[in-house]
């Protein structure tokens, strides 16, 4: 997004004068620090990070079981597994991503691009287990 900004200010700067060129330039920046400043605080991301990891557990657990065919009276439904899985997988890496950030850069704002896609896994778990009444979700 912030390359097809960047060109367009490019061709911008072909078309018009030094003077222009200057307040396009400031006008790309303002755009693009806005696009990239969302920022998300410490303290969400650890919240979100624990709901997560409980979330993870129950999974891990209820992804253990016997697929079910029928005659197993405790087993894993193959529709919530298609969806558990993915959720699991993009909540790691965002979680992994932010609590990084965190540790690389100490009493700074995280992406929130990260939080969200954290959050949207935590969603689609909480929902799938209460679909599913996995883990007493009901």
């Amino acid at each position: 997004m912030l390359k097809r900004i960047l060109a367009i200010a490019g061709l911008a700067f072909a078309l018009a004068g030094c003077a222009q060129w200057q307040a396009i330039e400031q006008k790309v920046s303002t755009v693009a620090n806005a696009i990239s400043g969302a920022t998300v605080n410490p303290q969400a991301v650890l919240v979100a990070s624990n709901i997560f990891d409980g979330l993870e557990v129950t999974a891990t657990n209820y992804l253990r079981l016997v697929k079910c065919n029928g005659t197993t009276p405790v087993c894993r439904d193959p529709v919530a597994t298609r969806a558990i899985i993915p959720a699991i997988r993009s909540g790691r890496v965002a979680r992994n991503n932010l609590q990084q950030f965190f540790k690389d850069h100490p009493g700074q704002l995280g992406p929130a691009g990260l939080y969200d896609a954290l959050q949207k896994s935590i969603g689609t778990l909480q929902s799938v287990f209460a679909q599913y009444q996995i883990g007493g979700a009901s």
